[in-house]
């Protein structure tokens, strides 16, 4: 038995429920005694929802969202409106994404230089201390240092390596879930009414 947030990995429509539309995109105030997730946690909840496709690592199958409003809130044209807005807002995050991204790989770059320069200093110094040239030093401390130095250097390559492969990660994986929501059409349904469709993928109380 799955709850309403539950992730289900079938092919099937997305749900969500929303106490008024800009719910979807605007974080509400945070109450915790609302029945929706969203209002309980004060997050908007397209962030939700793309948050538990990330953690799914499944985009495959869904090709609607079905957001379920209180009946008083349900307009003729909202559905239309709601998925100009949606797509606005994805295109809006990729770009976001990409300039961050572009900002990571300008980052990346300067901590290479620096980093790859402290490297070849510390190499240096270990290999003065691994040498015979310092003799007033006692063998297991010149030893060490030499040791000390070489893993310093080293280290400093650490930041570099982990904005080039690691920092992206989390953005690319953002990139591709607002484009696979891009693609989705929009339902507005009441809620109290709402039937589960026979291939629900995720009922997402937000």
């Amino acid at each position: 038995m799955h709850t309403p947030g539950d992730v289900v990995p079938r092919d099937a429509d997305l749900v969500v429920r929303v106490g008024e539309i800009r719910d979807l995109f605007a974080a509400p105030d945070t109450d915790p005694l609302a029945q929706n997730e969203g209002e309980v946690m004060g997050e908007p909840a397209l962030l939700r929802v793309a948050r538990k496709l990330m953690a799914a690592h499944r985009m495959s199958g869904a090709h609607k969202l079905v957001v379920l409003l209180p009946e008083n809130r349900v307009e003729p044209d909202l559905a239309e409106r709601t998925r100009i807005a949606l797509e606005r807002y994805c295109t809006l995050k990729l770009e976001d994404n990409e300039d961050q991204l572009r900002l990571i790989r300008r980052e990346a770059g300067s901590l290479l230089l620096r980093g790859v320069l402290i490297l070849l200093v510390c190499v240096g110094v270990s290999s003065v201390f691994r040498s015979e040239t310092i003799t007033f030093l006692p063998l297991l401390v010149n030893s060490a240092l030499g040791e000390g130095f070489n893993v310093i250097g080293w280290v400093m390559l650490w930041a570099p390596v982990e904005a080039y492969f690691f920092n992206p990660i989390p953005i690319r994986r953002s990139s591709a879930v607002h484009r696979f929501l891009k693609t989705l059409q929009i339902e507005i349904r009441p809620q109290g009414r709402e039937t589960a469709p026979a291939r629900l993928l995720s009922g997402i109380d937000a």
